[in-house]
C-alpha cells in the first residue's frame, strides 16, 4: 500500500451497511466482525433511534444469538407493539368522538420506536379544549411542566396508565402521547397545521382507522421538526426519507418538492437531502435516483456535505446555528410564523420564562441525540 494507511469506515458507515438500503435490496450486508462490535453498533443505532431496525438486520441473518442481542430484540419488539397500542387506542378514542387529528412522527415506514406518540389537534380551540377534556374523562393522566400544561398552551401531555403511572418529565415513554393544538415549539409554530390538513389520510391497524399524514407531507414534518425544534439529524430521519422516497413515483416526488415550497422549508429540506445523499453514498457507493431529481429541483448544499465527512459521518449530524437561523428566515414568509414570532418575543419579557428558554437552547446544543 506504498506505506499509507487504509482509513478504516466510521462507525456510522458499517452501521448503514449491516441495515442495508431499500433502494439497494441486493448488496450484500457488511456484519459485525464480532460481539464486542455488534454491541458498539447496536449503542449507535440506540442513539440514532434506529435501534429495532438494526437488531432485524441482525436477526434477518439469524445474528441475534450469537452477538447476544437476542433479549435486546424482544424488548424492542415489545415497545414497538406497545407504543402502536398507544396510537391505537388513542385514535379510536378520538374517532368514536369526532375529534379531528392527525397523528405524526409517530409511525415510521421501517420498524422503530419512536419517543411518543404525537398528535395535532386539527379544530378549533373550543374543539381542542374538548379532546382534552375527552382524554382525561377516559382514563388519561395529565402530567405537566415548568410553565403549567405541556410547554405552552397549545400543547397537553398524557400517558395511557394501562401499564402503570407516569414516571416523570425527565423521559417521554411508549405510554405517552403529546395532543398539539398547534405544530409549534415553545410559542413559535414552525409548521401551519392549517397547510397540512389537505395531506389527511388513514391507515388502518388492528380494525382501527389512524388518522396520519401523507408520506410527502409527513416526511417534510419530520425533516423540519430535526431542525426545529430538535436541531439534530438522527439515522431515524434518514432512513424515513429513503423508505418514503423508495416508494414514491415522479409525481409524488413533485408534490413534496411543493408541500416544502408551499410551507417555506425548501432550505431545510435541501440540507437534510444533501446530507442523506452523501451518507448513502459513502455507505452503498450511490445517490439514490429520487434523492438525485430532489437536489436537482432544489439544489445541494455542499458546505453542509464537506461538514459531515469532517466530522467523519458522525451521527447524529449537528445542525449549525447558520442553518437554524436560514430555516427560521425561510419560515418569515409566512404570517402565522411571524405572529408566533411575536408572541415568543412577548412571553420572553418574563424572566422566569425567558431563563427557561435559554437553558433549554444550552441544552440542545449540548445533547448528543434526542
Amino acid at each position: 500500500m506504498n506505506g499509507q494507511q487504509v482509513k478504516l469506515p466510521s462507525l456510522t458507515i458499517k452501521l448503514l451497511r449491516t441495515i442495508g438500503s431499500p433502494f439497494a435490496p441486493g448488496q450484500k450486508q457488511v456484519l459485525p466482525e464480532n460481539r464486542s462490535e455488534a454491541q458498539n453498533l447496536y449503542a449507535h443505532a440506540t442513539k440514532n433511534k434506529i435501534g429495532l431496525l438494526y437488531l432485524e438486520a441482525l436477526k434477518n441473518q439469524r445474528k441475534l444469538e450469537e452477538f447476544g442481542l437476542e433479549s435486546e430484540y424482544q424488548e424492542e419488539c415489545k415497545k414497538q407493539k406497545e407504543q402502536l397500542i398507544t396510537a391505537i387506542l388513542v385514535s379510536k378514542l378520538f374517532n368514536s368522538s369526532n375529534i379531528n387529528y392527525v397523528v405524526f412522527k409517530s409511525i415510521m415506514p421501517y420498524p422503530a420506536v419512536p419517543n411518543d406518540v404525537d398528535i395535532v389537534h386539527l379544530g378549533s380551540d373550543e374543539e381542542y379544549k374538548k379532546a382534552v377534556e375527552i382524554m382525561l374523562q377516559n382514563g388519561y393522566e395529565e402530567f405537566f411542566g415548568e410553565f403549567g400544561r405541556g410547554i405552552s398552551p397549545s400543547q397537553a401531555m398524557f400517558h395511557d396508565s394501562r401499564d402503570g403511572p407516569h414516571l416523570g418529565l425527565s423521559k417521554k415513554d411508549i405510554y405517552d402521547i403529546d395532543l398539539y393544538r398547534e405544530i409549534m415549539a415553545s410559542y413559535i409554530v414552525y409548521l401551519d397545521k392549517e397547510k397540512f390538513k389537505k395531506y389527511v389520510t388513514e391507515i388502518n391497524v388492528s380494525d382501527v382507522k389512524i388518522k396520519v399524514l401523507e408520506p410527502e407531507a409527513e416526511l417534510v414534518a419530520l425533516i423540519t421538526h430535526s431542525i426545529i425544534p430538535e436541531q439534530l439529524c438522527t439515522l431515524s430521519v434518514y432512513y424515513a426519507t429513503l423508505y418514503y422516497l423508495q416508494k414514491m413515483n415522479e409525481e409524488d416526488i413533485d408534490r413534496f418538492v411543493y408541500i416544502a415550497k408551499e410551507n417555506n422549508v425548501t432550505f431545510p429540506v435541501r440540507v437534510h437531502c444533501s446530507l442523506v445523499a452523501e451518507l448513502h453514498k459513502a455507505a452503498h457507493g450511490f445517490v439514490p435516483d429520487k434523492l438525485e431529481a430532489i437536489l436537482a429541483k432544489l439544489g445541494n448544499e455542499t458546505k453542509k456535505i464537506k461538514n459531515l465527512i469532517r466530522a467523519d459521518f458522525e451521527m447524529p449530524y449537528r445542525y449549525s446555528w447558520s442553518t437554524v437561523i436560514r430555516t427560521l428566515f425561510e419560515r418569515g414568509k409566512e404570517g402565522t410564523f411571524r405572529r408566533s414570532v411575536v408572541r415568543q418575543m412577548i412571553h420572553m419579557l418574563s424572566p422566569r420564562f425567558a431563563k427557561s428558554v435559554v437553558q433549554d437552547m444550552i441544552q440542545r446544543r449540548k445533547r448528543e441525540t434526542y
